[in-house]
């Protein structure tokens, strides 16, 4: 089994307390992170070789805001994980020697487009919108070792809205930053997570992408919401956890038969 680098989201801070070797910190910025219900000011991560997970879409205001934050990065850190492309101009700006990691997993689902994104950064979150094989294709023919999912939550989606909020107030319900969610058609539940700049839709279940080995892999991704650092443990370990997981589109082709096409 191939020795492994892993890449673990500070989703509380009991998981810088993690007991393996291999381990990188992904902090989520206060003020510049959505999905998550503990972040961090810059000036708390005191952890050598650690990340920065910058994963807000921005405005004009915000990247101004953004530009006076990335001023006050420390030699703790080692780089920026990051959603929206304006965070590549601004750290050429602002002269940074900072590692960048782009992380909108749903935009990387082909070899081409991460072989662009890899012109201008230094790794890549694999798509976890593909099957295993693509994945392992996408591997062997990238430019650059790549980020690939190993055990975590999956946002579904992202809106710059106050979804949670509003569905509270519509069904009169006690405002609370997260909720469990039911989608009325396939019964799926979503895991709701909202700050003031906006609201993540979690599937509920963990995708649990382990099987997945390859040399070209430059760190194995964890979103451990929910999770403690023993289950965390075991994960890393192969251990088995009681939580809900699936291995997502791993092993299924993900397109869909439109309602009304021919049989």
């Amino acid at each position: 089994m191939m020795e492994r680098k892993f890449l673990v989201v500070v989703a509380s801070k009991e998981m810088v307390k993690l007991k393996v070797k291999n381990v990188n910190f992904l902090f989520p910025v206060k003020d510049f992170s959505v999905g998550f219900l503990n972040t961090y000011q810059i000036e708390e991560i005191q952890i050598p070789e650690s990340y920065l997970y910058i994963n807000r879409i921005f405005d004009c205001q915000g990247i101004r805001e953004l530009e006076e934050l990335l001023k006050r990065t420390t030699k703790y850190i080692k780089g920026i994980c990051f959603t929206d492309l304006g965070v590549l101009n601004l750290v050429k700006k602002l002269n940074l020697s900072l590692e960048l990691i782009y992380m909108q997993s749903h935009n990387t689902t082909n070899v081409e487009s991460i072989n662009y994104y890899l012109e201008y950064v230094d790794s890549v979150l694999v798509s976890t919108d593909i099957t295993k094989e693509e994945i392992l294709t996408i591997l062997e023919h990238a430019k650059k070792p790549l980020v690939v999912p190993f055990f975590s939550l999956v946002d579904a989606m992202y809106s710059r809205r106050t979804l949670l909020n509003n569905y509270q107030n519509h069904f009169g319900l006690p405002k609370k930053q997260e909720e469990v969610l039911t989608e009325e058609g396939t019964k799926k539940e979503f895991i709701a997570i909202e700050n003031d700049y906006g609201t993540v839709l979690y599937a509920k279940k963990f995708i649990d992408y382990r099987e997945i080995e390859h040399p070209n892999i430059y760190y194995s991704f964890i979103n451990p919401l929910h999770l403690s650092t023993e289950e965390v443990e075991k994960i890393i370990n192969y251990e088995e956890i009681d939580v809900a997981k699936d291995t997502g589109f791993l092993h299924q082709e993900t397109y869909y038969r439109l309602k009304g096409e021919e049989q």
